[in-house]
């Protein structure tokens, strides 16, 4: 009595394999629909780039390209963790924001993006405000970045989908993060920070993923709170309920962190 008859045995396998096909498949269709509703969004967004070009952040007018991430976020409060004197990467830089608002305490600033668009929207945005210590180039990531860094600015594409055009990198990545960690050791000064933008929620993951690079995650702070405008302007751009938050994440000064990072 104690032992399962083989035909219950065989109708457990049976219910396994069907909730796991059955799983499998509502995997794919989520993915597809989602995939498919980013198409959708990519090209939404572009008209309403063009429709309305530029934004105003804290008093400063920022353009937008057709093919470039707003900021909707209060993405301008990440200068709050730049130091005087800092040698700042912003990483993924898109408009620009994080660049105009740093640039202003940093002793120098390098801002890379993958989308050519964003590097040419960077360089002018930091025209337009005046800045000089402002360098802009095209990298993957940190393809085309040399020597170490203060403080490194990234602000992750929030979704998990794969798009190959350069021009879709700002809202869909698979990629983004696993690269960030896995190569941000490299250009992390000894007492440098890495300043990471994404959902509260995934505070889990990233308090992981820097343990696993030797990385300690030593502050968490809801991103402000957004005026009645930007929340309709995020309305607008259907950019709402992600409980953004800024990670920050500083080396472990043990010998076996220092390895990890490496």
């Amino acid at each position: 009595r104690g032992i399962n008859p083989p035909a219950k045995i065989l109708n457990r396998l049976v219910f396994k394999s069907l909730a796991t096909s059955k799983g499998i498949s509502m995997m794919i269709i989520w993915s597809f629909a989602k995939h498919a509703f980013m198409i959708f969004w990519y090209r939404y967004v572009k008209v309403l780039n063009l429709i309305l070009p530029s934004i105003v952040v804290q008093g400063k007018r920022l353009v937008v390209f057709p093919d470039v991430y707003k900021p909707l976020e209060n993405e301008y409060a990440c200068a709050d963790y730049c130091r005087q004197g800092d040698r700042v990467l912003d990483l993924g830089c898109g408009s620009g924001v994080g660049a105009v608002f740093c640039a202003p305490k940093a002793s120098e600033l390098l801002a890379v993006d993958i989308n050519p668009s964003a590097v040419k929207n960077t360089a002018e945005n930091c025209r337009l405000n005046g800045l000089n210590n402002v360098r802009v180039k095209q990298s993957d990531m940190f393809s085309g970045v040399d020597g170490k860094f203060d403080l490194i600015l990234a602000n992750p594409p929030y979704l998990e989908a794969d798009f190959q055009d350069k021009d879709k990198q700002f809202a869909t990545s698979v990629r983004y993060l696993p690269m960030l960690f896995a190569q941000v050791g490299e250009h992390l000064a000894d007492d440098g920070r890495l300043l990471i933008q994404y959902p509260m929620w995934f505070r889990g993951l990233i308090e992981r993923l820097g343990a696993e690079r030797g990385l300690k995650l030593t502050e968490v702070r809801r991103m402000p709170l957004k005026s009645p405008g930007l929340l309709l302007l995020s309305l607008l751009y259907m950019q709402f309920g992600f409980r953004s938050a800024f990670y920050l994440l500083e080396p472990m000064r043990t010998p076996q962190a220092r390895r990890l990072a490496a």
